[in-house]
């Protein structure tokens, strides 16, 4: 199969977990199928640039002039129909598009082939803008989608609750990864049956550090526990950074590390006891809690969003009303004090995790793939039988 995918960004330029996600899974598409990606980079230049990756992925990057033009920008409309006409996919599948303009790229596609099919995955609720003119043109836009993916069924219902993908395919599909090897079980780590236990149980946070990621109500519920034995770790940066340095003042117990590469972002992953997850906004998939669920942190989690169809409280992780600082340091001392525990819910999350192989996950896309190549075929015969 041929199959184009477009993301704003790809690998090794990221900003978010979604970007993330589209690089691993246009490197496991391309162990069988010939996989395209339509990209940006940073600049400005009229004619995009192909690469290849080591895995044997077309990557085409384009930076367009004036970005700000995200309802629609013609340059990228034009390089589009260009980059498929000569490509010639089976099909598009769009993730996610700023800077590319939404319009753009599906008014590209017409232009070039006019039976493409076309497929989305929902990464956010970028289509739900709260303007309605907006948002009916949007509405309008994804009429050409006959395939619609989403990581939560939470999302997909927002969407669908607003008239959007009614004739659309729709499919519940958790992000897949490619996985690495669960912890062997350490000495060192608490809840571990061993005659060595660390001196602190660590706390994680992981990500952006803003006011709807519910940061500041974690800081505050971890500085009412008085346990010194306790600690906070603090990865990311953002437009909260400076008033969770200020909640923290003094309490040495609490370390705000700022921006981290990959390799300590794993680093403090593996280290923690419990990651908190303490979101004030409706996320839709987290992939910070499968990656806790992966290393054997155990999760902390607010009840919003997607996140219960990750999380089933008392099973594999806990789940606290959003803003519930009393909630989440009860939770946090509830693990502290139980390591039977705390080893119970960091074994069904090991096997949580396993469910997201993948592999798997490559399966089910190229099935939805073929089901979506099948209906747009049969699709016209339908229209003239009505």
């Amino acid at each position: 199969m041929n199959i184009c995918l477009v993301s704003n960004l790809f690998p090794p330029i990221v900003q978010g977990e979604a970007d993330v996600y589209v690089g691993e899974l246009a490197r496991a598409l391309a162990g069988d199928h010939r996989v395209v990606v339509v990209t940006t980079e940073p600049g400005g230049h009229l004619q995009s640039h192909r690469e290849s990756t080591s895995e044997g992925v077309i990557v085409y990057r384009l930076a367009p002039f004036f970005r700000a033009l995200d309802l629609y920008h013609p340059q990228v409309a034009a390089t589009v129909s260009e980059i498929l006409k000569r490509e010639r996919p089976d099909l598009v599948h769009v993730h996610r598009w700023k800077g590319l303009s939404l319009a753009a790229v599906l008014s590209g596609v017409p232009s070039s082939a006019p039976h493409i099919p076309v497929a989305m995955t929902l990464h956010d609720n970028e289509l739900l803008s709260p303007h309605a003119v907006i948002r009916n043109f949007n509405r309008g836009l994804v009429n050409r989608v006959g395939l619609v993916i989403s990581p939560s069924h939470y999302v997909l219902d927002q969407h669908l609750q607003r008239g959007f993908f009614r004739q659309a395919t729709q499919e519940i599909l958790p992000y897949g990864f490619q996985g690495n090897p669960p912890p062997q079980p350490s000495p060192t780590r608490a809840g571990d049956l061993a005659s060595v236990r660390k001196a602190t149980f660590d706390v994680l946070f992981v990500g952006p550090v803003q006011s709807q990621t519910g940061i500041e109500v974690l800081v505050r519920a971890f500085r009412a526990l008085p346990d010194p034995s306790l600690r906070l770790h603090v990865a990311g940066t953002g437009p909260s950074f400076d008033a969770c340095k200020a909640l923290a003042h003094a309490d040495d117990r609490i370390r705000l590390y700022g921006p981290v590469g990959n390799e300590l972002r794993r680093a403090l992953i593996g280290n923690a006891d419990c990651m908190v997850v303490p979101s004030l906004w409706p996320d839709n998939y987290p992939v910070s809690i499968h990656e806790a669920f992966e290393s054997g942190a155990v999760v902390i989690a607010s009840r919003i969003g997607g996140i219960p169809e990750m999380v089933s409280d008392g099973v594999n992780g806990l789940l606290v009303e959003p803003g519930d600082e009393s909630g989440i340091a009860a939770a946090i001392q509830r693990l502290r004090l139980s390591p039977e525990l705390l080893a119970k819910l960091r074994a069904s999350a090991l096997d949580t995790a396993r469910l997201y192989d993948m592999r798997f996950h490559v399966a089910r896309v190229i099935d939805a793939y073929q089901r979506l190549l099948v209906t747009d075929r049969v699709r016209p015969f339908d229209q003239r039988a009505a």
